[in-house]
């Protein structure tokens, strides 16, 4: 009897693909195979993001295209939440909210057959996202996450680091431990934050990297700093959000802090662990933005230089409290916004990766280059991407490089 296959396509965040892989073993448990590609499955799964216009837009053309191969859709994730009658409208007959999303195998399939699956193959085990961590109680005034995601909690200690030694036994490269707000993390027995899960993770992760996911200033500790200078499996890198610099803009976004606390942060990180690398997230057009509030942010830009900026422009959620602002600054103006700083963030992009032209650095293996026969794409610590010579047999390895050259997007390196 032929298995029945199956397809997760997952849109939106880190956590979303750490649910996906998830949903992926429990199908594997009731003997769902993932089918092959350019054959279209017996049951789609859709995991959706809300968290933007944008992101609503791309899960509802992904159900639509699901929809029209044919087979059975099932919708979960923020888009679900959000707004279940878009969904409904279109025919998909089982929606999955999110706080059901880890029964969604069981809903839409029926109880388990067998034990657990081996680890999916590569290339997705390459790189490997961990949930530890669901929720979110900041509420920041753009934010429709908190109302999408449910309750918060996190998971304990020793079941992420159980998840941990399963991926490494798989053959993971790195795990990244992810969670909608990660700095809140806490064991619910011990109340252990999240500088202990990753110190135990880094023990149990063998020749894998751990690497951080995106964390509050407010929740980057003393400890913290010092741990990632110390491990050599523990990722020197911090994705910190940075949103705006513009002290009237981000009490207006309820952020919790302001440039000058920021730029004492970062500054810290550096001065204690000088090789760490910062990355960060900046939003641009959010209602309170005038010309000067945005000068402010564009200089700030400038000044700190960090290595990779993820620019975005502001979509009013329905629900936040920002909503009632309205949306003041224009689509045109918040498109030259994020030209302008799209086009500081190359230019500091480009003076990072010059400064390693000559160095010897790790670098994790992803995938063969389909744009450049012959050619293979990686990540170092720091998440920098590098394009060398190699092969697919490369792939989830981890290989000695010595950058040779630089770009604003890339580095090139040789083995």
């Amino acid at each position: 009897m032929k298995e029945r296959t199956y397809r997760v396509i997952t849109l939106g965040c880190r956590v979303n693909r750490s649910d996906s892989l998830e949903i992926e073993k429990e199908l594997s448990r009731r003997s769902f195979e993932r089918s092959p590609p350019g054959e279209p499955p017996d049951l789609w799964v859709v995991n959706t993001c809300a968290v933007t216009v944008e992101g609503m837009r791309k899960s509802r053309k992904a159900v639509r295209k699901c929809l029209r191969a044919g087979g059975e859709v099932v919708v979960t994730g923020c888009a679900v939440a959000f707004d279940p009658g878009a969904f409904e409208e279109m025919g998909v007959s089982v929606l999955v909210g999110n706080e059901q999303k880890g029964s969604l195998a069981g809903i839409a399939c029926g109880p388990a057959l067998g034990p657990d699956p081996v680890a999916p193959g590569q290339p997705e085990l390459t790189r490997v996202p961990i949930k530890v961590q669901d929720g979110c109680r900041r509420y920041c005034t753009y934010c429709i996450v908190p109302y999408l995601r449910g309750r918060p909690y996190c998971r304990d200690v020793e079941s992420v680091v159980a998840d941990v030694r399963y991926y490494r036994d798989a053959g993971a490269g790195e795990v990244i431990l992810c969670g909608i707000d990660l700095g809140s993390y806490r064991d619910p027995s011990t109340k252990e934050g999240l500088e202990l899960l990753a110190l135990k993770a880094a023990e149990e992760a063998g020749d894998m990297w751990v690497r951080l996911s995106s964390l509050d200033l407010t929740d980057v500790s003393e400890r913290l700093i010092s741990m990632l200078g110390e491990g050599e499996n523990l990722c020197g890198h911090l994705h910190i959000p940075l949103q705006s610099a513009d002290r009237g803009v981000l009490g207006d976004m309820g952020r919790g802090y302001g440039p000058e606390e920021f730029r004492r942060k970062v500054d810290e990180i550096r001065r204690k662990v000088p090789d760490v690398i910062v990355t960060t997230d900046v939003m641009v057009g959010f209602p309170t933005e005038d010309e000067r509030a945005f000068e402010n942010t564009r200089s700030f830009l400038e000044e700190m230089s960090f290595s990779r900026v993820h620019v975005f422009r502001y979509s009013p959620r329905p629900g936040t409290a920002a909503f009632s602002l309205g949306d003041p600054v224009g689509p045109t103006e918040k498109r030259e916004r994020a030209t302008e700083l799209r086009r500081i963030a190359r230019e500091t992009a480009k003076r990072f990766h010059e400064s390693l032209i000559g160095r010897i650095i790790a670098v994790l293996i992803e995938a063969e280059m389909e744009t450049e026969p012959g050619m293979v794409f990686g990540r170092t610590q720091g998440f920098a991407g590098i394009i060398a010579p190699g092969d697919g047999g490369m792939v989830g390895r981890k290989v000695l490089m010595r950058v040779t050259s630089a770009g604003p997007r890339w580095i090139r390196g040789e083995p």
